[in-house]
């Protein structure tokens, strides 16, 4: 009996042990994976961008002063040379009177120089033939010594006072320019407390209101073309190089969903400037009126990927990437000792730009890393998983 009890207990024990090991072959179950960087042909890439004017320009004064007069509002249409504001031109008036008067002074100082120029002259011809005729008497014995020498220093007065005649009119016509620079200088002053618009366009910008005091080169309004749009578009160092003028690409508008437009490269930046994106600009090949400057844009580019890639530069499949409080983060799947099973290990990663084939990696994961791309919330550091063979 005691024997028939204890066969019973090892049956039950042995039974119970194989629905454990079952259990736990229940619990390795396969997931869906990728592979980093598994992806040839042509690849598409997404950035953020904003449509912007083809020329944009910045209204200023070149002097400061009240503004006393402002024209337009913001998406007021405009026509170049058209009158945008002007600040109070009384004290540059004031100075440009004051310029007249001083030209007109330096112009009659020139006139009397020149007066006393004439009579300088007359007076040195005069003392030049009287000094020639008593010169050859006094050759010929005819005139005495004194007469001969007081002749010469009348000569040499004449001369004298000639020279300082010329002098007198040089510095009369050097005041007389200075005067006249002065003078341009002051009515220039008059003509800048007045800003016209340079182009055609649309006042996309009002930064002043009438009555303010406003500084020499400070904005006071921005005027854009109504023309041709352009779109810019920060592109990171890793693939700027592979973009060239000319390269097609397609621009989507958050604000248009339902459209999307051809565009194409018209500039690409040999320097990123104060950002680490390098600005590319587009032409939009057959806009709408719809389009215009500030809007946000999307802008694809297809890029073939068989040319160089540096080698920290990787991809993940969007749904394997997650999130949390630490940040974000995808489980790779590391081979175990056992044959086909894999461990799952939580790696946080840094992400790049988001393309059509998923995100750029910049730090996390090396090309060739398997990594689940489903279920990732039933994961875990540690789990034992199999992969599901496509």
């Amino acid at each position: 009996m005691k024997l028939l009890k204890v066969l019973i207990v090892l049956t039950l024990f042995c039974i119970s042990c194989n629905e454990n090991t079952k259990t736990v072959e229940k619990e390795i179950r396969p997931v869906k994976y990728a592979k980093i960087g598994e992806s040839t042909g042509l690849e598409s890439y997404t950035f953020s961008g904003a449509v912007i004017a083809k020329n944009e320009v910045a209204l200023s004064f070149k002097v400061t002063g009240t503004l006393n007069q402002l024209n337009v509002a913001l998406g007021d249409k405009v026509k170049k040379g058209q009158l945008i504001a002007t600040v109070d031109p009384t004290d540059y008036t004031l100075q440009s009177e004051q310029a007249v008067s001083q030209k007109e002074g330096a112009v009659a100082n020139r006139e009397s120089a020149e007066a006393n120029l004439k009579s300088s002259e007359t007076q040195l011809i005069s003392a030049q033939a009287s000094y020639d005729r008593i010169a050859k008497l006094y050759e010929n014995n005819s005139v005495s010594l004194n007469e001969y020498q007081q002749s010469k220093a009348g000569l040499d007065a004449a001369k004298a006072q000639y020279d300082a005649s010329k002098s007198q009119l040089d510095a009369a016509i050097s005041s007389v320019t200075t005067a006249d620079q002065q003078l341009q200088a002051a009515n220039n002053q008059v003509g800048y407390t007045r800003v016209y618009a340079p182009i055609d366009g649309v006042i996309t910008d009002v930064a002043v209101d009438a009555n303010e005091m406003v500084s020499a080169g400070a904005v006071i309004a921005v005027v854009s073309s109504t023309g041709q749009m352009l779109v810019e578009v920060g592109v990171p160092e890793i693939l700027i190089n592979r973009l060239v003028k000319g390269q097609k690409a397609v621009i989507k508008l958050p604000s248009l969903p339902e459209q999307q437009f051809d565009a194409e490269i018209v500039e690409v930046a040999f320097a990123s400037g104060t950002t680490t994106t390098y600005p590319v600009k587009l032409k939009i090949v057959d806009p709408i009126q719809d389009i215009r400057p500030g809007m946000a844009t999307e802008v694809g580019f297809k890029i073939d990927n068989t040319q160089t890639i540096t080698t920290d530069f990787t991809m993940a499949p969007i749904k394997a990437v997650a999130s949390g409080t630490e940040g974000n983060y995808v489980f790779k799947l590391i081979p175990d000792e056992e044959d086909g099973q894999y461990i799952v290990k939580k790696a946080s990663v840094q992400l790049g730009n988001i393309t059509d084939n998923g995100y750029i990696i910049k730090e996390g994961v090396n090309r060739g890393d398997l990594i689940a791309i489903a279920g990732l919330n039933a994961l875990y550091d540690g789990k034992v998983v199999k992969l599901l063979e496509k």
